[in-house]
């Protein structure tokens, strides 16, 4: 009886016991943020979206404050000077797009997503820690990105043409709502990589869906343009910063609608990641 004891007891002992959800968790955030560190793309891709929009940006200002003496006084009286200086993100989203889509497909282009499924069984753990982890980088990098745009092109603007401030009405809020689409954006990408699994056409499919597509349907007209174009991901990101939004959506229904497209295209990458091998 007492062998019979002291052999459950030493079996129970050797036996390993599961990890908790949270210590899966932890491993989890801790191993995937090994990985981010490692990738000079995470430091590159916003460096070179900094330079791009702050430079062509303050270019932009610059051409204004030159040009001014030679403009009529219509297009004076609709020179909006937060749409001049912003008007570069409906390029400059492209590299927030691209930053999220290169947090995945790296790791199907050279094999490593095999070594991680096998470390961590529970996909859509995997998927939640990837986008846990996306999502500051790309909220602190757009915030300076942003501010620095935004303080750069009113700087170059002020004392020369109409400017404005953060203490303007409704300013404030138009700068945060381009964050938010920045930040917006790098998840889209994020799950089209997880979709797509290589980074060729995760590009593609983000050049598609913020340049390529709106160019394409701005050409309609009637109820499909009404129905379809301003509720695109690039129109209503472009409505959260626009001074005069026009035909477009209202900045409420473009937030909702861009949190829209990172749930579905979420829910998809989930089901992707679990249902398809590496």
């Amino acid at each position: 009886m007492m062998s019979e004891t002291r052999y459950a007891t030493t079996a129970s002992s050797g036996r390993r016991a599961a990890p908790s959800a949270r210590l899966r968790a932890q491993a989890t955030l801790s191993a995937e943020w090994i990985k981010l560190r490692s990738l000079r793309s995470m430091l590159v891709t916003p460096a070179l979206a900094a330079v791009f929009c702050i430079g062509w940006g303050s270019l932009v200002c610059l051409r204004y404050v030159n040009t001014w003496h030679t403009r009529d006084a219509a297009s004076k009286a609709a020179f909006q000077p937060l749409d001049v200086n912003f008007n570069v993100l409906v390029i400059g989203v492209l590299f927030f797009g691209v930053l999220g889509a290169l947090v995945v497909t790296n790791e199907y282009g050279n094999g490593l997503i095999r070594t991680t499924l096998t470390a961590t069984p529970q996909r859509g753990l995997l998927l939640a820690a990837k986008t846990a982890l996306l999502v500051p980088l790309a909220l602190l990098s757009s915030a300076v990105i942003i501010f620095a745009l935004f303080l750069t092109g009113q700087g170059i603007l002020a004392g020369h043409l109409p400017h404005v401030t953060l203490a303007v009405p409704d300013v404030l809020g138009r700068v945060l709502g381009a964050i938010f689409y920045l930040t917006a954006a790098s998840l889209i990408g994020l799950f089209i990589g997880v979709i797509a699994r290589s980074a060729a056409v995760a590009m593609s499919c983000v050049f598609g869906v913020f340049l390529v597509l709106p160019t394409l349907l701005d050409s309609l007209h009637g109820g499909v343009w009404r129905h379809t174009v301003p509720y695109l991901p690039s129109n209503l990101g472009n409505a959260l910063w626009l001074s005069h939004s026009g035909s477009l959506a209202r900045p409420t229904v473009a937030a909702l609608g861009l949190a829209a497209y990172v749930i579905v295209l979420g829910v998809l990458a989930t089901f992707s990641l679990r249902r398809r091998d590496a």
